[in-house]
C-alpha cells in the first residue's frame, strides 16, 4: 500500500509499504480523510517539531476519519463497515503519570506520526492503516467523515480551554490557525464571557470570524490598546501561535493573577519573564489532550459549520503541493488529504 513517508526536511515521498496481518484487538482502516497538522508541517518543512527530530523514515499523519475494513481477533464494539474517528494516542497505562490519570504526558506515549521517541511512532497517512480497536470512536452511519477528521485538533483545543478554566472569563486567543480557531470555539463552548482572537494576517482573522462569535484583533496592536485603556485586561490567554512575540504580548495584556495556556511550540527567544513575577501570573503548557477526545468527536459533529475550516482537499498521493499549501496561512486554515475510495 502507499504511504506518506517523511525522510527529512522537504523530503516527503509516497513509499510502498507491505501490509501486515492483524494482531489481536487491531483493526484495518480505509483512510477517508486525513488532516495535515501543524506538526506534520514542521516535520515536512524542518524535519523536526520542538525536540522531536526525524531520524528515520516515518509515516506522517494523526488526524483521521476512516472506514473499518477488517477486524482482528478479540475486537468488540467495532465492526467492518463502521465509520470511525481515530484517537491517535496510545499511553502505556503503567507509568507513574498514567497511574495518576495523566495519560497525555505518559512517559512511554506512542502517538501516531510522532518522532518524539526512537523508533518513531508511525503515522496513519496510508491507504489502509492499522490501529488498536480502542482507538476507534464509532460514528453515526451518516456522519460526515471530513468533519469527523477535525476531532483531534478540536480535542487539543478543548483540553487547553479546560486547563484555562475559561468559564465566565475574558479570553484572548493568540494565533488564528487551526488550533487557535478551534480554541476560540472551545472557549465559547466552555462558557467564556468574551473571546478575542489576534493574528497578524487579516485573512486569518476573517476566517475565524466566520466560524465563531468572537472579536478579532491585529496582533501588533493588542498590547497598545490594552495599555491605553481601550481594551480591558484579559483573564486567560490561550497562546496558539507559537510566536515568542505573542507570548510576550500575552504577559502584558493579562490581568494580575491571570494565566497563559501555551498550546503552540515556542521557538527559542527572549521572553519577558519578570512580568510573570510582578503580576503573579500562571503559565501552563497544554499538550495534546487527556480524556476529551470522545467529547471532541461529538462536538465537531454537532457543528456542521466547522466544515468551512477545511479550506482545501487534495487527493491521496499528492505530496508537496498539499503540504506547501498548508504552509500558506494567508490562504489556508486546514488542508486535508482525501482517499476517494473510502471517502464516499
Amino acid at each position: 500500500m502507499k504511504s506518506y513517508v517523511i525522510h527529512g526536511p522537504r523530503d516527503l515521498r509516497i513509499d510502498e509499504k507491505e501490509e501486515r496481518s492483524l494482531a489481536d484487538n487491531e483493526v484495518r482502516l480505509g483512510l477517508a480523510y486525513g488532516g495535515i497538522c501543524g506538526s506534520d508541517m514542521h516535520y515536512y518543512q524542518d524535519g523536526k517539531v520542538g525536540h522531536s527530530v526525524v531520524k528515520d523514515p516515518m509515516v506522517l499523519g494523526h488526524e483521521l476519519a476512516a472506514v473499518v475494513l477488517e477486524v482482528g481477533e478479540g475486537v468488540d464494539g467495532v465492526a467492518v463497515g463502521d465509520r470511525v474517528a481515530i484517537n491517535p494516542a496510545l499511553p502505556c497505562g503503567t507509568c507513574a503519570m498514567c497511574r495518576k490519570g495523566e495519560e497525555n504526558v505518559c512517559f512511554n506515549m506512542q502517538y501516531l506520526g510522532s518522532a518524539a521517541k526512537r523508533p518513531h511512532s508511525q503515522g496513519a497517512f496510508e491507504e489502509r492503516p492499522v490501529v488498536k480497536a480502542h482507538q476507534c470512536v464509532v460514528l453515526p452511519a451518516d456522519a460526515d467523515l471530513k468533519l469527523a477528521a477535525l476531532a483531534e485538533p478540536y480535542a487539543i483545543s478543548l483540553h487547553a480551554a479546560n486547563l484555562g478554566q475559561v468559564a465566565g472569563k475574558r479570553v484572548l486567543v493568540t494565533g488564528a490557525g487551526t488550533i487557535g480557531t478551534l480554541a476560540a470555539v472551545a472557549a465559547l463552548d466552555q462558557g467564556a464571557s468574551d473571546v478575542y482572537v489576534s493574528d497578524v494576517h487579516p485573512a486569518a482573522l476573517a476566517r475565524v470570524k466566520k466560524l465563531a462569535d468572537v472579536h478579532t484583533l491585529d496582533a501588533m496592536d493588542v498590547a497598545n490598546r490594552v495599555a491605553s485603556g481601550e481594551l480591558e485586561f484579559f483573564d486567560v490567554v490561550l497562546e496558539a501561535s507559537g510566536a515568542p512575540q505573542a507570548f510576550n504580548t500575552a504577559l502584558k495584556v493579562l490581568t494580575p493573577k491571570g494565566g497563559v495556556i501555551q498550546i503552540g511550540f515556542l521557538a527559542p527567544a527572549e521572553l519577558d519573564m519578570n512580568v510573570i513575577l510582578t503580576k503573579e501570573l500562571t503559565i501552563r503548557g497544554a499538550y495534546r489532550f487527556l480524556d476529551e477526545f470522545e467529547q471532541a468527536v461529538a462536538s465537531v459533529l454537532a457543528k456542521p459549520e466547522l466544515i468551512e475550516a477545511v479550506s482545501a482537499t487534495y487527493d491521496f498521493g499528492v505530496t508537496d503541493e498539499a503540504f506547501e499549501s498548508s504552509l500558506d496561512k494567508q490562504k489556508h486554515l486546514k488542508v486535508m488529504i482525501r482517499h476517494q475510495v473510502y471517502a464516499s
